[in-house]
């Protein structure tokens, strides 16, 4: 055990730093209870001290109830109990209070929830893919490819932009999609969370307000209110953005920027149509605001035909773009991608840099050799067709198992749906009631930024295999049921409902 001692004049004297350095220890259990306390002559010989010293710090420990010895056994620490001196006050130190920033205060006060669950109970409250889908053995292989061909070099900090050959693949592949890009143009980032909070930054100031969809992404509010920007909610229909609220809230809440996920929005699922872009692009360049584009999903599509992004129906530089191979590959890797014009794209750079020098090159190159390897593209052959097996299995679920008047989005790809129960039923209440008949669920409040109360949830389907799916739904509905029937229930006759009348 090392224990920092100081020897210096008017230092306290040994014993006294043994003891509060052991006291410390215990207390912040980085010496669990029952753990044995090095034997008084090894320690007064690693620390240069008089054996009687550690023997007189052991014997005030087992004062303080922090420590108990026995003859042959040796000294234990023992589980601290509040202890108070005489006058009553609390024994132990008092803690340093830091004074934290606004943004971080605010980030702290976001709901977190809790979904343990019992053994046995189906997880899909998180938007990743079924581990069972990743491509393990395609991804060493690329891992190992890349490791070859380029060394050492991948084992440095990197280029602030991305790994050139991650970004030529990014590069070609947004062109497949209809995006027209430098490679210049293009930031890889660590995810399209990272992305999303150098976007903001790189438009916004603190203080700043930033239009979001109502609901949207938990974490990009998070990212929003840790940066000090204040989100402002427009309503989804069931087409995509209100785009008349849009409108009216550009003409009057001097908006910074517009951050909205036309293709499979999460948590909805849903998709804009073609003409809807292009109403959207209209209005925004109409009042000169520019828009951040999350197609977080994009490659996940099963059903009908891709509508082009509006960063590829963009022509004045206005969409900044943001995508992660996070949810069609696997998040491990933290590959992200920012496309902006040439000004935003430097300004985002320049603020990575800042930020974390670069994202791994490890991983950059990796991704990029299981893209040219075609391994990615066979991946996502494999991926869309489960999730369309599974989206078909969860939809018929639903039908079969939820009570009626519940209401399920149907997306086009991605990996979840929107799920919105009857009323009076409150999801977030609903949600311990559910994880005991064995589903977790993410309920619709965390994705309001007022955070209402919502009857909705999202259930991230392309997380489970089929068969858990289908025992996951019948268990929401049990559970949903079961809520309802209590709900419903008369009260008998002459009980009022508690309240203030007026």
């Amino acid at each position: 055990m090392i224990i920092p001692l100081e020897r210096r004049p008017g230092s306290p004297p040994v014993h006294r730093q043994l003891v509060d350095y052991l006291r410390r220890s215990i207390e912040a259990g980085r010496v669990p209870p029952g753990a044995r306390l090095p034997a008084i002559r090894d320690l007064a010989r690693s620390l240069g001290v008089n054996r009687e010293t550690v023997a007189s710090a052991y014997r005030q420990l087992g004062e303080l109830g922090l420590a108990e010895s026995g003859v042959g056994r040796g000294t234990f620490a023992v589980a601290p109990s509040r202890r108070r001196t005489s006058d009553g006050k609390d024994h132990r130190e008092s803690r340093f209070a830091p004074a934290l920033s606004r943004g971080a205060a605010a980030a702290s006060s976001l709901p977190a929830l809790d979904y343990a669950a019992p053994p046995g109970a189906v997880r899909l409250e998180r938007l990743v893919p079924d581990p069972a889908l990743y491509p393990l053995d395609g991804y060493r292989r690329a891992l190992e490819s890349a490791l070859r061909d380029e060394g050492t070099a991948l084992l440095e900090y990197g280029d602030p932009r991305g790994h050139e050959g991650m970004r030529l693949v990014l590069v070609e592949r947004l062109a497949h999609a209809g995006i027209e890009a430098d490679p210049d143009e293009v930031l890889v980032t660590g995810g399209s969370t990272q992305a999303l909070a150098l976007a903001a930054r790189a438009f916004c100031d603190p203080g700043d307000a930033v239009a979001v969809e109502s609901p949207t992404y938990p974490g990009l509010l998070a990212t929003l209110v840790s940066l000090g920007l204040r989100p402002v909610a427009v309503p989804l229909g069931a087409d995509g953005l209100d785009l008349d609220a849009l409108d009216r809230v550009l003409a009057s809440a001097g908006i910074r920027l517009v951050c909205t996920m036309p293709t499979f929005q999460n948590p909805t699922g849903v998709t804009t149509t073609l003409e809807h872009r292009r109403r959207l692009l209209a209005i925004v360049s109409r009042h000169g605001v520019p828009v951040l584009e999350d197609e977080f999903q994009k490659d996940l599509r099963f059903h009908d035909r891709d509508v082009p992004s509006l960063r590829a129906l963009d022509r004045s530089g206005q969409v900044t773009y943001v995508g992660t191979f996070s949810k069609a590959l696997f998040p491990g890797p933290r590959v992200g991608w920012l496309v902006a014009a040439p000004p935003v794209a430097e300004a985002a750079t320049a603020l990575k840099r800042a930020m974390d020098l670069a994202s791994s090159p490890l991983a950059q190159a990796a991704v990029a050799s299981f893209c040219r390897s075609g391994g990615y593209d066979r991946h996502l052959r494999r991926m869309t067709r489960e999730l369309a097996a599974r989206h078909a299995r969860a939809a018929a679920a639903c039908e079969r198992h939820l009570p009626r008047g519940a209401v399920v989005t149907r997306p086009e790809g991605g990996l979840a749906v929107w799920v919105t129960l009857p009323e009076p039923l409150d999801a977030m209440a609903l949600l311990p009631e559910a994880k005991r008949h064995g589903v977790v669920y993410s309920p619709g409040m965390l994705f309001f930024p007022d955070r209402r109360r919502s009857s909705s949830l999202r259930l991230v389907v392309g997380a489970a295999a089929p068969e858990q799916i289908e025992r996951a739904v019948r268990a929401l509905g049990d559970a949903a049921r079961a809520a309802l029937s209590r709900l419903r229930r008369p009260r008998p006759a002459g009980v009022e409902r508690a309240g203030i009348h007026v």
